[in-house]
């Protein structure tokens, strides 16, 4: 019976080996095929990021604008505007849902075109989009908004 037994431990063993080998080579290549769609998912995250980007050249108001606003009585022109839409939510013509409030969040998504346009990013949590409003400074530095144009990303 020894006889018998033996090679059919060695044989167990050279099974579980083999095994085991398999196991350590697909678990070393399972980990490089994460690792490398971890790199492209940061990639492609980067990629997104700066796709939702507008360039600062593109929305900077030119000096001549900010002199006129500047005598209508506004200090800082771009800051004021973005910081007095954040006060106005009610221009945002959508819901928010499951409990969340659409307002402007993000300062760094409102963006100053022109001395008449503005474009900003709103969201409650949950959904999000865009606004396209028009503004007019009056004198004493108030501001008038009307939305022009408005859609969920």
């Amino acid at each position: 019976m020894r006889t018998a037994s033996r090679p059919v431990l060695q044989y167990a063993i050279i099974v579980t080996s083999v095994a085991l080998a398999v196991v350590i080579v697909n678990n070393s290549r399972y980990k490089r095929r994460i690792e490398r769609l971890e790199r492209n998912n940061a990639k492609l995250v980067e990629q997104l990021e700066e796709a939702h980007k507008v360039p600062a050249a593109a929305i900077e108001l030119f000096g001549w604008d900010i002199q006129a606003m500047k005598r209508k009585g506004m200090a800082d022109p771009a800051r004021q505007i973005i910081a007095d839409l954040k006060q106005h939510r009610e221009l945002i013509p959508y819901k928010g849902i499951l409990g969340g409030t659409m307002n402007f969040y993000d300062d760094s998504k409102i963006w100053v075109l022109t001395k008449k346009w503005v474009l900003a990013y709103f969201e409650d949590g949950h959904v999000a989009g865009y606004l396209l409003l028009e503004y007019e400074v009056t004198q004493g530095g108030k501001i008038a908004w009307k939305t022009v144009a408005s859609y969920l990303a």
